[in-house]
């Protein structure tokens, strides 16, 4: 059954998985998904190399840009979280991906 909102931990996890928008590519698996209350879709693991980190100094702070690795998409940026297994979240822009079932 595929679920929009899952929470880290949580027995029923989302099914399927999303790929770049632009490229189609997979970046994440559903059940590494997890809602934080930020509109974003937040996941706290990627798929394989599939994802790129940039370092980034914008806006006087330091930061991790996601790309997708085939097609350089803006994806997102990394966050540190404590609440993950991973102990980050990818904060994702719902435009750059497409969920498939």
């Amino acid at each position: 059954m595929f679920r929009h909102r899952s929470k880290v931990g949580e027995k029923q996890q989302e099914t399927g998985i999303y790929t770049c928008s632009n490229c189609g590519q997979v970046l994440f698996e559903g059940k590494y998904k997890f809602d934080v209350g930020s509109g974003f879709p937040s996941f706290w693991r990627q798929v394989g190399e599939h994802v790129q980190h940039r370092q980034l100094a914008t806006y006087s702070r330091q930061r991790v840009q996601l790309l997708c690795s085939q097609c350089q998409q803006h994806l997102g940026h990394l966050f540190d979280d404590n609440r993950t297994p991973t102990q980050v979240r990818y904060c994702i822009n719902a435009a750059a991906i497409n969920y498939q079932p």
